[in-house]
């Protein structure tokens, strides 16, 4: 099956889980493209079937800036997503209590407001319970496939 990540990372920590997210899809398979940044031409829509979107937060509840470029045009361009099926992994540290999760909640309501379904529930790794979020991620990542 081809995936798509689509990885926001402020400080490292999503790209790493992204990494980890990415060797395991692969020995298991799986075509995996990771895209850290861009536009929707690097995206390719319309070409998806799956994306797993692993993020971060920044600011106040935002979307991280590598990957805000591609956040924001799909915002503005509003392409059907009906054929997506996505999951989401979402980082964020609960002492910012007011912005908690804010980038990875902002992906889930933009794709299903643009007609994605999203499978199973999402991964969300609070920084202070989850000292080690590739570990949860890569336990988190075989029941997500199986629903796919």
């Amino acid at each position: 099956m081809e995936i798509l990540l689509i990885v926001g990372s402020e400080m490292g920590n999503a790209e790493m889980v992204a990494d980890l997210v990415k060797d395991e899809l692969e020995s298991g398979g799986h075509d995996v493209e990771m895209l850290t940044g861009g536009d929707l031409d690097d995206m390719r829509p319309a070409d998806r079937s799956v994306i797993l979107v692993i993020s971060s937060t920044t600011g106040l509840g935002d979307v991280p800036q590598n990957i805000l470029p591609l956040y924001d045009a799909l915002r503005e361009a509003r392409p059907a997503l009906s054929h997506l099926r996505y999951g989401l992994i979402g980082m964020g540290d609960r002492n910012y209590k007011d912005s908690y999760l804010g980038g990875p909640k902002k992906w889930d309501a933009l794709l299903t407001e643009l007609g994605a379904a999203r499978v199973g529930d999402p991964l969300l790794l609070d920084a202070n319970e989850h000292p080690m979020p590739d570990q949860d991620a890569l336990a988190w990542l075989p029941g997500w496939l199986e629903q796919l």
